[in-house]
Formats: C-alpha cells, sequence, structure tokens
C-alpha cells in the first residue's frame, strides 16, 4: 500500500507539470502519422496516397523488407525521437519529484509513517520509472499494432523496446535524483542530468568515431584511454542496436537511401560500409554486456543518493 501511495503521489506531481499529456499526445501524433503510410513493392506511398516515393530498396512482404520497416520505426522513431526528445521531457518531468519532495516538507509526513528511509527513497525512484514504463508502453504498443495491422509487419521483438527504454531512462534518472537529493533543485537536477548524458554518450561513442575513421587511431595512447573511459558511463547510445537486435532489424544504413553516399559534402561510400561493419559489431555483441556495466554505473550512483537521502536532516 505504501508503494502504491508513493506511485499515485509520483503520477499526480507529473501530471500536474502537464507532460505527461505531451507525450500521450506526441505518441498519438506519430501513429496516426504512420496510418497515413503504406507500403508497396517499389514505393512508398504518404497521407493515404496523396504522395509517394520510390524505395528500391525493399518490399515489406519479404523478409528483409519486414527487417526494413522494422528498422526505419527503431532507428528513427524509437531512437532519434523516443530515446532522446522524449527522454529529455521525461527527465524534465520527473526532475522535481525529489526536490519537491524534500522541499516542501512531504518528506516529514511520510517519515512520520511507519517506513524507512531507504524504503520511501526506493519506492519514490520507483514511482519515476512506472511513470516512463507507461508512457514508453503507450508508445511501443501503439506503433508495434500499427506496424502489423496497417503495414502486415508483426515483430513481436520489437515490443522488448518498452522496458529498454525504462533502462535507457533509468541510467539518466539515478543521475537526477543524485543531484536532486543534493541541491533540492529541479533545475540543477535537469540541466546537469541532461549534460551528463550528452557526456556519456559522447564519451561511450568515441571509440566508435575512431574506427569509422582509421586516421584517429595513430595515436595508441588516446585510443587506448578514450577505450577505458567508455566502459565507466552507462551505455545509453547501445538502446538502438539492443532494440533492433530484439526486434529483428538490421542497420541503420540498410534504410539510407540508395545515393546517400552521393550527398554532396556526405558521408563516402567507404565511410558508410565501415560504419556499417561497426555496427554489425555492436549487433552482435552480447547486450547484457551492455545492461550490466549500465546496471553497475546506476546502483553506485543511486547509493551514493540513497546516502544522502537517509543522512540528511529533515
Amino acid at each position: 500500500m505504501q508503494l502504491w501511495a508513493i506511485i499515485l503521489d509520483g503520477f499526480r506531481e507529473a501530471l500536474d507539470r502537464k507532460i505527461f499529456w505531451v507525450l500521450i499526445g506526441l505518441s498519438t501524433m506519430i501513429a496516426l502519422a504512420m496510418i497515413s503510410i503504406s507500403f508497396e513493392e517499389d514505393k512508398i506511398t504518404f497521407f493515404f496516397g496523396m504522395a509517394d516515393a520510390e524505395t528500391g530498396r525493399f518490399n515489406p512482404l519479404s523478409a528483409l523488407g519486414r527487417s526494413n520497416v522494422v528498422g526505419l520505426v527503431v532507428y528513427f522513431l524509437l531512437d532519434a525521437l523516443l530515446a532522446w526528445v522524449g527522454i529529455v521531457l521525461m527527465v524534465v518531468a520527473t526532475a522535481g519529484m525529489f526536490p519537491n519532495f524534500l522541499r516542501h516538507g512531504g518528506v516529514d509526513v511520510v517519515l512520520s509513517k511507519p517506513i524507512t528511509r531507504s524504503r520511501l527513497f526506493l519506492y519514490k525512484y520507483l514511482a519515476g520509472l512506472v511513470f516512463v514504463f507507461v508512457q514508453a508502453g503507450y508508445f511501443v504498443v501503439m506503433t508495434f499494432l500499427v506496424m502489423g495491422l496497417r503495414w502486415g509487419v508483426w515483430s513481436p521483438g520489437y515490443l522488448l523496446a518498452a522496458p529498454l527504454l525504462v533502462l535507457l531512462f533509468s541510467y539518466i534518472f539515478c543521475i537526477s535524483v543524485l543531484v536532486g537529493v543534493k541541491t533540492r533543485s529541479t533545475v540543477a537536477a535537469v540541466l546537469l542530468t541532461v549534460g551528463a548524458w550528452m557526456l556519456s554518450a559522447m564519451v561511450t561513442q568515441a571509440p566508435q568515431m575512431f574506427e569509422v575513421m582509421p586516421s584517429l587511431k595513430n595515436n595508441t595512447r588516446i585510443y587506448t584511454a578514450i577505450r577505458v573511459l567508455s566502459w565507466i558511463p552507462p551505455k545509453t547510445a547501445d538502446f538502438p542496436y539492443v532494440a533492433a537486435k530484439w526486434a529483428g532489424a538490421g542497420t541503420s544504413s540498410d534504410v539510407l537511401p540508395m545515393d546517400f553516399a552521393k550527398t554532396p559534402g556526405g558521408p563516402s561510400s567507404d565511410d558508410l560500409r565501415r560504419a556499417k561493419e561497426i555496427e554489425l559489431r555492436e549487433l552482435e555483441k552480447n547486450p547484457f554486456y551492455s545492461i550490466g556495466s549500465s546496471l553497475l554505473f546506476e546502483a553506485v550512483i543511486l547509493l551514493l543518493a540513497m546516502r544522502t537521502f537517509v543522512r540528511r536532516d529533515y
């Protein structure tokens, strides 16, 4: 009952910030836009046939075509939109949970009841994750049904993207919680969390940049140092690879236009080939290494936040 009450309280706070409905509306608009699209053997039609574009790339009725359709959703909707824009909005929606809880005396009321501080901390943390699970589940189920009912592409593994999104958010949310209990400032929690997320993404992706551009690997000391540093932060950049692997999608380059390499100022065909080789290696990796090492980072940050929460005078 205590856990349920705290989850409901967290939901009420998130609903008050209106971001919950913004995210629901965004997910609904994306699903409706997907419904207006249909695939034929050699083209894609938009807005229920009002416009079309030749593909020359895939037929969704074939196995390769189904993989490419799922890849489009994973790489360009799930990763580029929800896993970036959506996560930022969810950070904003949940960043005030702990600062507001500590600042307005709400913690005094709850601690007057028979509940330990460590349990209260974990319940409050779980409330934030449940909020994200509702959002992620709604988006994933809606897009899953559109792919199946509208496009005839059923990919049960795609449904695992919902808990993956919660995991991705949890790697970031733990930093927000630590900053929140340290500073009691929602603004600081948002800014420092987003900054730490961007920094960790750059650090974990830096070794791939060295491999795409072999000339950068000439300085072995820097390359080795970057590879060591990339093991420490949470592997937020691995999300699309794990989601694509479980959903049965290929690489992101599979869904690029055929003449993409000919775009002025764009990457060369050799760069795209090396990038695809790296993606294939990432897809072949055991996803539980990425998840396990990221959860270890999260556990350390959470223990630091819990220690501050438990020892603080209220």
